[in-house]
């Protein structure tokens, strides 16, 4: 097993997915293997938590404020937006990691931007979110068509498999525009191929308009809004994992949720970063 730091994992027998017997001092373990990649992609950034202290099939509950229980590398950060306070939660290390899984999380989803720019996001997401009756080839050519789309824009995308059913393309940026800015341009994408394939895209939250049609959801670029981190595991049977993947991988892909914990060790075997593209400009 990996090395878990200096942080005691309590229970660790305890059963958090019954398919797959997958144990608390497994999910500890997965995440101090593959913590140096994916620390970089959530460190000093506000995060949301999906905690399920008895298992994802038992209650779960999401988390980004304080409260009791707090490990010592699990930090606060307050700031003031539109004239209110708010305190949300962050970690910058291996041992807030782990302090996390201690408490019981099972999912991460950071902030697009990092404490110490919180108003100037770095990476903007579009989140393909297809209805049930969507075949799983529909939402790949998707991913095709967006990374297309932001080309021509000049933005180079990377591709996240969500472990759920739907596929990120995001692109890290560089800290220079607002959130009123990257929201506006990525409803701008958004809406443009839902112009041009009514019948495919939808872009609106209703769910009623979703039927055979995939979500192009834009609207986790904007403030406090989150996407779940690369390689965390999902709040799901079987704990799937989110898992980054390199564009010539897409077409073997059979489903955004096939990666489990055991696939994800044999990936990152001897990995020092996760699959990224540079920090890009905002397109003029």
């Amino acid at each position: 097993m990996a090395k878990q730091s200096e942080v005691h994992i309590t229970h660790p027998e305890r059963v958090i997915s019954e398919i797959g017997n997958i144990t608390k001092g497994e999910l500890a373990d997965y995440y101090s293997t593959v913590a140096p990649l994916m620390l970089p992609s959530i460190t000093r950034r506000p995060i949301s938590l999906l905690r399920c202290p008895e298992g994802v099939d038992k209650e779960c509950f999401y988390q980004r404020n304080p409260g009791r229980g707090l490990g010592k590398s699990v930090h606060t950060f307050p700031f003031r937006h539109k004239e209110k306070d708010y305190e949300y939660l962050y970690i910058d290390s291996e041992e807030g990691l782990l302090e996390l899984v201690q408490m019981g999380a099972i999912e991460i989803h950071p902030w697009g931007a990092p404490i110490d720019s919180i108003d100037r996001p770095d990476r903007l997401i579009l989140d393909l979110d297809p209805a049930p009756d969507v075949p799983f080839a529909a939402v790949k050519l998707a991913a095709l068509d967006v990374r297309a789309r932001l080309q021509s824009l000049g933005l180079a995308s990377n591709l996240r498999c969500t472990g759920g059913k739907g596929l990120h393309v995001w692109v890290p940026l560089e800290p220079s525009v607002s959130w009123s800015e990257l929201k506006e341009f990525a409803g701008s994408v958004a809406h443009q191929m839902v112009a041009d394939l009514p019948d495919v895209y939808v872009a609106t939250m209703t769910k009623a308009k979703r039927k055979g049609r995939i979500f192009v959801d834009y609207f986790r670029n904007d403030y406090t809004s989150t996407a779940i981190a690369d390689y965390s595991v999902r709040a799901r049977p079987g704990a799937p994992v989110a898992v980054p993947i390199d564009w010539k991988e897409l077409e073997g892909l059979v489903s955004a949720d096939q990666f489990r914990i055991s696939d994800v060790r044999k990936r990152v075997k001897g990995k020092r970063r996760s699959l990224s593209v540079k920090a890009q400009k905002f397109p003029a």
